[in-house]
């Protein structure tokens, strides 16, 4: 399957409506929660990428997903941060599950990183408070 973009600016409300009804006909669970994230997401004026886990994307449409500048990306693929696989001579393909465990460890990373600067707030307060 090839991936398929839904443009929010040409869903209809109408669409977004049958979408809401959809979802209200599943049994609570992932596909009911999947159908109204994509309304959501849809009614919030962003765009849908529909793509299997083997599918791959251009660096441009990765870019676009990720939410960084194509410059930006190639730098973290030449980093070796983000895996891909070279099309014909050049051209690179990044595959939707390896950029879903990119943006996973990335997003841990954040957190991790948070998580350390948080304590060593705390450390410097006990430090300050036992002057």
């Amino acid at each position: 399957m090839a991936t398929l973009t839904v443009a929010a600016t040409s869903t209809s409300t109408e669409t977004l409506s049958t979408f809401d009804d959809i979802a209200r006909r599943l049994p609570e669970g992932v596909a009911r929660e999947a159908v109204e994230a994509i309304a959501e997401t849809l009614r919030s004026g962003r765009d849908i990428i529909i793509a299997g886990a083997d599918d791959a994307v251009t660096p441009s449409q990765a870019a676009k997903i990720l939410g960084v500048s194509r410059a930006h990306l190639y730098k973290v693929l030449d980093a070796g941060a983000l895996r891909f696989t070279v099309v014909g001579s050049r051209d690179r393909r990044i595959a939707m599950a390896d950029l879903r465990d990119y943006v996973t460890k990335s997003e841990q990373l954040r957190s991790a990183t948070a998580r350390s600067v948080a304590h060593g707030r705390d450390t410097r307060a006990l430090a300050i408070d036992e002057m």
